[in-house]
């Protein structure tokens, strides 16, 4: 069995936020782009009236020109993308310090030795940053970026100006991978005190940017929690979380545990006797087992197996039948 590559739960999660993410805003702003571009006056004095849809504002809304409008709201969306990446990447910490605590792990150095950036989550793993100035850098321009955008409207705080101005800031942005030739890595112009125009592309950068800060801290959270932690983390998103994970396959508790490994925690390479064996050593068997019957009393949740109930209950004799007759 294969263990390298293997991803948390909380990992899980911000891998789907990140992909979403990255839809919802170039959805939303390509709709704005169109709006603008597909106007049927070009000199900004036509009225347009655009739909309500199901929200109570009336049939329509109007506006006279959109250039102003498009732009307000593409600062606006990418105001509120900051703020949602920051979440998620907390989320993620939050997550990820469960799954440590639940493996019952002893933490390597005081959380307020860490980098805040990170939620102190580096000094929990014993994560060691030097190779992560880059990343540690932008994560925390736009830490304090959320909280200017949440406590302050938006507008520049001294610390915020001071981290823009710094060159290694920009040294930073320059050394971070990108696709050749798709879009340049830039950030908008910061003062103090003053309102900070926020484009979309800065939303996505923030959520790349704290995507790449959660794989190092994932990797140390799996490498400290080993096998048998993961297999317990699989059963407890199968079985006892609330709500539990998605899980496809309903065949048995073996099935169950090992399908959550491998497709949604990519481990590789493993066996039924392997995650049996997993879950015994992590004494969580016994527990898995009766709470499969308890959540499935009739048996495997399959296909297969639903029609077989359904076909042995049509063919069973009705209350008070004398059954066929010879």
């Amino acid at each position: 069995m294969d263990f390298d590559a293997v991803i948390s739960e909380a990992f899980v999660r911000l891998l789907a936020f990140h992909n979403s993410f990255n839809r919802n805003i170039k959805f939303s702003f390509g709709a704005l782009s169109f709006l603008a571009e597909h106007r049927a006056d070009t000199n900004g004095s036509h009225v347009f009236d655009l739909p309500t849809g199901t929200e109570p504002w009336g049939q329509a809304t109007h506006w006279r020109g959109l250039d102003a409008p498009v732009k307000d709201a593409a600062i606006f969306l990418a105001e509120l993308g900051i703020a949602r990446v920051a979440a998620a990447f907390e989320d993620y910490t939050t997550g990820a310090k469960g799954e440590f605590d639940r493996a019952g792990l002893t933490q390597i150095r005081a959380k307020e030795e860490g980098n805040s950036a990170l939620h102190g989550l580096d000094a929990i793993l014993g994560l060691n940053i030097s190779g992560m100035a880059d990343v540690l850098l932008l994560a925390e321009f736009f830490a304090v970026a959320r909280n200017c955008i949440v406590h302050a409207s938006n507008r520049a705080s001294p610390h915020l100006a001071r981290l823009r101005a710094e060159p290694a800031l920009a040294t930073a942005l320059d050394r971070l991978p990108k696709r050749v030739a798709k879009w340049s890595v830039s950030l908008p112009p910061v003062t103090e005190g003053h309102v900070v125009e926020w484009r979309p592309r800065h939303a996505i950068l923030a959520s790349d940017v704290y995507f790449r800060a959660a794989i190092q801290l994932d990797r140390a959270l799996a490498t400290a929690m080993g096998p048998v932690a993961l297999a317990k983390m699989a059963a407890h998103w199968c079985f006892f979380a609330d709500p539990p994970a998605p899980c496809p396959s309903k065949h048995s508790p073996e099935v169950m545990v090992r399908a959550q490994l491998q497709d949604r925690y990519k481990a590789r390479g493993l066996t039924l006797a392997d995650t049996v064996g997993l879950l015994r050593d992590a004494r969580a068997w016994d527990s898995v087992r009766a709470e499969w019957t308890r959540l499935y009393p009739d048996g495997p949740e399959t296909a297969v197996a639903r029609h077989r109930r359904a076909a042995k209950a049509s063919a069973r004799p009705a209350a008070g039948s004398r059954g066929r007759r010879r």
